[in-house]
């Protein structure tokens, strides 16, 4: 009785096994196919319109399965457009931009914004290319040198201040204007003040009278 039980345990796994071996196959197999610059399957939802396409199909698709595209297909996006791709935009797949929202040229028309979300909420103009290249969103690490033409360059410690503490949604993009006055951000600082008294003295305001932003400990009279 037990060793039939072992026997029917090692069969439900082969089965498991079998059959995990066959969904991962396929799975992996689909995975591969969506990711593919140029791949295409039914979860990316309605074929595109075909009117302009060269009328020979077999240009592109296999005759087995219209899902799948010929191995050594290709195509000169710079040649046949006028637009060349650079970049991480080399790498998309096509379905990126062609897809059943529109004509792309009306997206491409609205610049960097047509197609990729500004996290910036219109903080930073509509000019991406002055922090971000075609190659990586990473910002290029200009952003120091474009808060230098804001109402409030920095220098001293300011400019080796981690954003976010200004600019609370600064780790999502976001950098709304905040206040510039001092007590803004120092209010702790104020009050820590005792040696002499700054509240008792009336020193709450206009602090760069006598604090440079290099070391707040080191005030100066004017």
């Amino acid at each position: 009785m037990i060793e039939g039980r072992h026997i029917a345990r090692a069969l439900g796994m082969a089965a498991l096994l079998l059959c995990g071996g066959a969904c991962l196959t396929s799975g992996g197999a689909r995975a591969a196919r969506t990711s593919a610059i140029h791949g295409w399957w039914a979860g990316l939802g309605p074929v595109l319109p075909h009117d302009s396409f060269p009328a020979d199909c077999a240009a592109c698709h296999e005759p087995d399965g219209w899902h799948h595209l010929v191995d050594d297909f290709s195509f000169d996006h710079a040649r046949q457009t006028g637009v060349p791709l650079e970049g991480a935009h080399a790498r998309a797949q096509c379905l990126r931009c062609h897809n059943d929202r529109g004509p792309v040229a009306e997206f491409a028309a609205l610049g960097c914004v047509g197609c990729h979300e500004d996290v910036h909420r219109a903080q930073l103009g509509a000019d991406c290319s002055s922090c971000h290249s075609q190659r990586t969103w990473v910002p290029r690490g200009r952003a120091l040198t474009l808060h230098q033409q804001t109402r409030f360059p920095l220098v001293g410690v300011h400019a080796s201040t981690s954003c976010r503490r200004c600019h609370d949604a600064g780790e999502i993009g976001v950098f709304l204007p905040v206040d510039t006055a001092c007590v803004s951000c120092h209010t702790d600082d104020l009050y820590d003040a005792d040696n002499p008294n700054h509240i008792a003295l009336g020193w709450v305001d206009e602090c760069d009278g006598c604090h440079k932003p290099v070391v707040w400990n080191d005030a100066q009279t004017p």
